[in-house]
């Protein structure tokens, strides 16, 4: 095998001019593409040229759109791999051909071998090389093909970008988002030539007994055979040790061989147990021809009957686990340029975070293997929702074009362990409902076909059911009920920030059984702003500039939520309003996944998935990590949430509510009087252990320690809500304390927590930060220790240099007197020791 690279590429010939009035580019001149690459996008290869500007910077993705409305041809030349005497005899040969992007012609010495009209398909096909091949790639604009397209069969409603998209099997987002720019780029994923024996599919289908003991595995192996075969090996290894072999001495093209595994070491969930991983190799008359890897689990998903609807969690291995983690868009607009290293790191925070789950969203890509392998080893769950979001896709004209992609797809990514569950589509059902489509009636929602007959007749032919779970989509409840009932099947949370425009100290009264989706706002770090904006008298709040690269609906929105809960500040530069923003970021998630994760008693909430870890380009969004692979403070929020051991509180106000620091009028005497109304407060945790103490303190708006509790002889049981406190009332606690929880045993804290007055700008921060101390002491290999004498909101410590951008242990923290806590910059340079700063809440 041989993967084709040392591409050039052109713009096409063939159009009516040879040249667009915003390009000089003519149709003659080969250019380099990227070198040494396999995988190719046309904005990338331009931008190698310096033929366009970058995309990302100021407002150039306007100036590049015309890339989009041309043809593109990309060329090969290669000789053939055997040499021939005469050059004139031809080879036989395999070409694979991955994700061609999209309208693609294929020619290989001027003869057409392939056209193709779905980016989410890999293609093979027989060729006849000569001595010497030019293999060219021909591809038109997507664009234009979905405008066709439309105006044959009719437009389409959808929710972001043009609505043409819907008959274009393409990346989606490319058409721009609410968190995205408008990039419809062209190319492919890799091309591979075959001349040789080679394994195209090793399928690793397996059952375990009841005990989860004993493995019976079927090794189904697809082949290409252009040689003659005498044996063929597998090994089984686990831990770099051989632990199976199996040969065969009749090799044939499809092979179905069984084995048993006894005694078997389970793949399991992070936090829950090992992600252990078996290799599996086949050899060919001993050479290595393929090599995977399986974790052999278990995975129910529940939806049972109960008094409020149906229940919708997940069993790993017969033990119920609640799944909390985020949602994945495309790294980059253009995905060619993601590495195995930036999958790495994202992966990295996602454990580092405490997730066990992710979901791959259906308008970006089936991501490549790289992230479902890391998936596999880190014991990171996978939703994995098919490619269709947020329109009303026609059936007509690419039904045909559906079942081998979702074929193709399955197939590849059936043996990660990872993958527990499909969706159909992301918010299909959804805008269904909104426009009042019957989703049961073909003719007024068609893709019902392909969500409700196609996919899952593909997945029952290809795969173990017992194995994934296979929803018709995202969100979805069923044949009966709107997928905006709560009560059933998974739920997309947006009546904060979208729809009703709640406060999001309202998470608690708007739990569903599955939160698939919620999220809220905030700006990226000061770093991104001023590498991708060249004018630095644009980087101030609101500026032309920062809102060409904010696509959330309008900043109104963003200034409703930061100001409904932060008190402006006398000045208000870039930095403070990035911190600002971040600051009710973390807040808003918090809340969520504070009140959600307690919703596990009784698996009222199976699941929290907030929206989103990542972005695609250097964007106000709703994720949580920065482009430029920075953490928000909501990340480090997100993260203490979701600690292995974790305690928490949640104060009401009784006929009130969260917050609510009105006192309550009565009648006495003839006289009306203020009345301080009854506060209740309830802590809980998680984790195990026995032998913990809970310490509650007190503080009143002076910042001044008026009470502290214990109670001692805790125990946790794990993957249970542990209920400490429920409804306890205490002299002091009113509606405006701020009450400090910790978890210890034998004096060493655990875990913290702390429940503020709601909103936050309602105290008398004049009070509570004067006389205010904060101590910032370095303590070597990168430690810091922070301490103060009074409660501080929100301390961030940050390099005020735009050259550098941390990644610390924890951030945005609260932090109380007597409980200094140490704050890890990662990687830090001796350098820049002395050049740490910090911020925190105040007026």
């Amino acid at each position: 095998m041989c993967v084709l690279t040392n591409w050039t590429f052109r713009q096409a010939p063939i159009q009516q001019h040879h040249h667009h009035p915003a390009t000089s580019l003519g149709a003659v001149t080969w250019y380099n593409s990227v070198p040494h690459e396999p995988a190719h996008q046309i904005h990338v290869d331009l931008l190698y040229n310096n033929l366009i500007p970058n995309p990302f910077m100021d407002k150039n993705e306007l100036n590049v759109s015309w890339v989009s409305e041309l043809t593109w041809e990309y060329r090969c030349l290669f000789d053939a791999l055997d040499t021939h005497e005469n050059e004139d005899q031809s080879e036989f040969a395999y070409l694979l051909l991955d994700q061609l992007d999209t309208d693609a012609e294929v020619e290989l010495n001027d003869k057409v071998v392939l056209q193709s009209t779905n980016a989410f398909q890999k293609h093979r096909i027989s060729v006849n090389l000569s001595s010497h091949n030019e293999l060219k790639v021909r591809l038109k604009s997507g664009m234009e093909l979905g405008k066709k397209l439309e105006s044959k069969y009719g437009a389409h409603e959808c929710w972001n970008g043009d609505c043409s998209r819907v008959y274009v099997r393409k990346p989606q987002f490319q058409y721009g988002w609410d968190w995205g720019p408008r990039l419809i780029t062209c190319g492919f994923n890799e091309i591979v030539l075959v001349t040789s024996n080679y394994i195209e599919d090793l399928y690793i289908r397996y059952e375990l007994n009841e005990k989860l003991n004993v493995a019976y595995v079927w090794f189904e192996v697809e082949s290409i055979l252009l040689a003659p075969v005498v044996q063929a090996r597998i090994e089984i290894e686990l831990n770099e040790k051989t632990i199976g072999v199996v040969e065969v001495n009749r090799v044939r093209s499809r092979m179905n061989i069984s084995h048993v595994l006894e005694n078997i070491q389970l793949w399991s969930p992070f936090r829950h147990g090992e992600p252990t991983l078996y290799s599996i190799k086949v050899f060919f008359d001993d050479e290595l021809m393929i090599s995977k890897t399986v974790g052999f689990r278990k995975v129910e998903l529940i939806t049972e009957s109960d008094t409020t609807g149906s229940s919708f969690y997940f069993k790993v291995n017969n033990k119920p686990i609640q799944m909390l983690g985020s949602n994945w868009i495309p790294p980059h607009s253009f995905t060619s340029k993601v590495t195995q290293q930036d999958y790495e790191t994202y992966i990295g925070y996602v454990v580092d975070s405490n997730q066990n789950m992710i979901r791959v969203w259906g308008g970006g890509q089936y991501e490549k293997d790289i992230f479902y392998q890391l998936c596999d080893a880190r014991g990171i769950l996978v939703w994995q929702d098919f490619m269709f979001a947020c329109g009303i896709y026609p059936n007509e004209p690419f039904a045909n074009s559906i079942k081998p992609e979702v074929e193709y797809q399955v197939k590849r990514l059936r043996n990660f362990a990872s993958v527990v569950i499909y969706a159909g589509n992301n918010e299909d059902y959804q805008i269904a409902d909104a426009l009042n489509l019957d989703t049961n009636n073909s003719s007024q929602f068609p893709a019902k076909y392909i969500y409700e007959d196609v996919i899952p007749q593909v997945l029952d032919n290809l795969t173990s059911r017992k194995q994934v779970a296979y929803r018709f989509g995202s969100p979805y409840s069923d044949s009966l009920h709107s997928s905006y009932d709560l009560r059933f099947g998974d739920s997309h949370q947006w009546d904060v920030w979208h729809g009703r425009e709640l406060p999001y100290q309202s998470w608690r009264q708007l739990s569903a059984r599955f939160i698939s989706e919620f999220g809220m706002l905030a700006l990226p770090s000061y770093s991104t702003f001023h590498k991708y904006i060249t004018n630095v008298s644009e980087l101030y709040p609101d500026s032309e500039m920062i809102d060409f690269h904010t696509r959330a609906a309008n900043k109104e929105n963003l200034h409703h939520y930061v100001w409904s809960n932060l008190n402006k500040p006398k000045e208000l530069d870039l930095q403070n309003w990035i911190y600002l923003t971040q600051l009710m970021q973390s807040e808003a998630v918090s809340f969520a996944f504070r009140y959600w994760r307690r919703k596990w008693d009784q698996f009222q909430v199976g699941g929290v998935l907030v929206w989103q870890l990542n972005d695609c380009w250097p964007s106000v969004s709703w994720s949580v990590i920065g482009f430029d692979q920075v953490p928000k403070l909501s990340y480090y929020g997100m993260k203490r949430e979701l600690s292995e051991v974790s305690v928490a509180g949640y104060r009401s106000v009784v006929g009130g509510g969260v917050g609510d620091g009105a006192a309550v009028a009565v009648a006495v005497a003839g006289q009306s009087v203020l009345q301080e109304p009854e506060v209740l407060l309830d802590v809980w945790g998680f984790g195990g252990g026995k032998g913990l103490t809970l310490s509650v303190q007190l503080y009143n708006v002076d910042g001044v320690l008026v009470d502290e509790i214990e109670q001692r002889d805790v125990a946790f049981e794990e993957n249970h809500v542990n209920a400490i406190l429920t409804g306890a009332t205490f002299v002091h606690l009113k509606v405006d304390t701020i009450v400090y929880l910790r978890l210890l045993k034998e004096d060493v804290t655990l875990a913290r927590s702390s429940d503020w007055p709601q909103p936050l700008k309602n105290l008398n921060w004049e009070k509570l930060t004067s006389d205010l101390q904060i101590e910032l002491r370095y303590l070597g290999l990168g430690e810091y220790r922070a301490s103060t004498n009074k409660p501080v909101k929100g301390l961030q410590l940050y390099f005020d240099t735009v050259e550098t951008d941390y990644t610390f242990s924890d951030n945005g923290i609260d932090l109380f007197p007597g409980d200094p806590q140490i704050l890890e910059v990662v990687n830090l340079q001796e350098e820049d020791v002395e050049k740490v700063k910090y911020r925190y809440l105040h007026y």
